[in-house]
């Protein structure tokens, strides 16, 4: 029993450990945050210069679309551009075409925009590019019955500006989140060594339903943290797109991606396993043999997986020689602590099968109660 609680205890401090290098989170999110208004900002000017090079009467017009297309990655800022762009050419070209024959008043200006919308809607393009449409419409017919250069100068003035706000965030410091999806793997990884380590505890505890409750309610905040690390991966993975300068990012992030895999196994397993045993302990008959070799079990489960998160720490800080191989829940490498009776081994696969197709019953029985 102590020996439990000791190990309980050091998980914890393992964990506590591990928050402590994460306390430059915040700092690393305020300097992307700066990076970012930095780049927005050196875009801008260098865009309005080089718009009023080439003869714009409207040289606002270039930093506007910078301001407008500088997103959290360079994939996402290329996409908003080119929308952009497309959106303003369509809405120039329907303008002009017939912008003579109208008078500038809220009825033209509704029929002209229910006109220029309707057929991309038809089309079914992307939501982005129709906004671009009905704003160009909207400015383009107002501001042309006072200034001729206004439709090329926006066309010409876009296009500058979503050119140099790709440019710029695509080498200038370029956005890389690998970095932030394996902090909250590793996170999410301690998380799960710790319910191994509880799950066991409660366990050896009798199970005592005041505590399952707990881990039940509580386990349900790890699931939210899993669904939050698969975002950060695929936030990770976009920011790689278009990234000039990922080296090898992509072999880390598909690594990391397969730890994933295999954390989100034993999340999968945990939470069965927890509710399998509240049921069982219900029934008053589980005996203290299987209770031991259930905790010893869930221990070296959770010790394993804590062995891995650890060698991925050490190999991430050198990914020079990132040579992490994983076999999380491999059963050559873990030791079975529990068996069922020769005389049910043919039957195991059946039972299991049964015992999740009966919860499920009761559980749809109960929902219509």
């Amino acid at each position: 029993m102590d020996h439990i609680k000791n190990r309980y205890a050091e998980t914890l401090l393992n964990k506590g450990a591990f928050m402590k290098k994460n306390t430059g989170k915040q700092k690393t999110g305020l300097l992307k945050g700066l990076m970012l208004i930095t780049k927005i900002a050196l875009a801008s000017g260098v865009s309005w210069e080089l718009a009023k090079m080439l003869g714009s009467k409207h040289p606002y017009l270039a930093p506007l679309t910078v301001i407008l297309s500088m997103q959290e990655t360079i994939q996402h800022s290329a996409l908003y551009a080119f929308y952009r762009i497309i959106g303003t050419i369509f809405g120039v070209v329907f303008t002009v075409l017939i912008v003579s024959h109208l008078e500038v008043n809220g009825w033209t200006i509704g029929l002209l925009l229910l006109g220029g919308m309707l057929l991309p809607i038809i089309l079914r393009v992307h939501k982005t590019i129709i906004h671009q449409i009905a704003l160009t419409i909207l400015l383009v017919f107002v501001f042309m019955h006072k200034t001729s250069y206004y439709p090329l100068d926006r066309i010409r003035d876009t296009i500058i500006g979503a050119l140099i706000a790709v440019i710029i965030h695509m080498m200038i410091f370029p956005p890389n989140y690998v970095k932030e999806a394996h902090r909250m793997l590793s996170q999410f990884g301690f998380h799960l060594v710790q319910w191994f380590e509880r799950t066991a505890h409660w366990i050896n505890n009798n199970c005592d339903s005041v505590e399952g409750q707990h881990l039940r309610k509580d386990i349900t905040n790890l699931l939210q943290e899993l669904h939050q690390v698969q975002k950060d991966f695929k936030m990770a993975e976009k920011s790689l797109k278009l990234n000039p300068f990922v080296k090898n990012k992509k072999q880390i992030l598909k690594q990391n991606e397969q730890f994933l895999s295999q954390l989100k196994t034993g999340y999968t397993y945990i939470s069965g396993i927890l509710n399998t045993f509240s049921d069982w302990s219900k029934t008053d008959f589980i005996p203290t043999a299987d209770q031991q070799q259930w905790t010893v079990q869930l221990q070296m489960l959770g010790r394993y997986i804590e062995k891995q998160l650890n060698e991925s720490l050490e190999n991430y800080q050198s990914p020079k020689i990132f040579r992490f191989t994983l076999d999380l829940l491999d059963l050559s490498s873990i030791s079975v602590q529990v068996n069922i009776p020769p005389e049910l081994e043919p039957y195991r696969y059946q039972l299991s099968l049964y015992n999740d197709t009966l919860k499920l019953i009761q559980e749809l029985r109960t929902g219509q109660q």
